[in-house]
């Protein structure tokens, strides 16, 4: 049984994790062509978020580029340095998911969110306690940060369509399709982590939190 975490406006952030041009953008270097299904349902969540004076905040996988931060990432993916350098088309957010005014946008060097980055920072200064994420890929920074939030003690809801894979080759066991990969990373996070909810039951949620909010002021 998934946990289930009240939204409280005031103590609640949307996470958008990596939807930037290298992965979603078609003909680009890691394109991730099932990130075009969850554009609308991200749209739909800030949007709402955003109405609510809920803080959103995007996280962008974006390294130097000369090396110096890249160790173990580049021994995994050699381009690394090219293909997610600071300052390049590669790395900003996609104009279909263009941050505004009063958003926050964190660079992260690696693939949790809190790893090298002063989002921890940011959350606590702001009085958060609950994450809602969202973003690309379901089973390596979107979940590898859900994991992070947990073991930091947030309470975390991972949308289980608005988080987006891709299929694996062969590594020695047979390849795996995107829709097993996200099966299982759901099943996974559902069983032990955080709850896990469809886009729309959140986006209900916090505009009955809003509601319930201003009735009582």
């Amino acid at each position: 049984m998934s946990a289930k975490f009240n939204i409280d406006i005031h103590k609640t952030a949307v996470i958008v994790i990596d939807m930037q041009n290298v992965f979603c953008e078609p003909g680009q270097p890691i394109y991730v062509e099932e990130t075009t299904g969850i554009i609308p349902k991200i749209q739909e969540l800030t949007g709402t978020a955003r109405q609510a004076m809920i803080p959103v905040i995007y996280l962008r996988m974006a390294v130097r580029g000369d090396g110096s931060d890249t160790g173990r990432l580049k021994d995994m993916i050699p381009s690394v340095d090219e293909t997610l350098k600071k300052g390049s088309h590669h790395v900003e957010i996609i104009k279909e998911l263009s941050p505004m005014e009063g958003d926050v946008i964190v660079d992260k060097p690696f693939f949790g969110g809190f790893t090298g980055t002063d989002l921890d920072t940011i959350l606590r200064g702001r009085g958060i306690d609950t994450l809602i994420i969202c973003g690309t890929l379901t089973n390596v920074c979107c979940e590898t940060t859900a994991r992070q939030a947990v073991e930091r003690e947030y309470k975390v809801i991972f949308l289980s369509d608005a988080n987006a894979t891709r299929e694996r080759p062969d590594m020695g066991w047979g390849p795996v399709s995107a829709e097993d990969i996200q099966k299982v990373t759901l099943t996974t996070l559902a069983s032990l982590f955080c709850q896990v909810s469809p886009t729309s039951q959140i986006v209900h949620e916090i505009q009955e939190a809003c509601t319930t909010s201003s009735s009582t002021h």
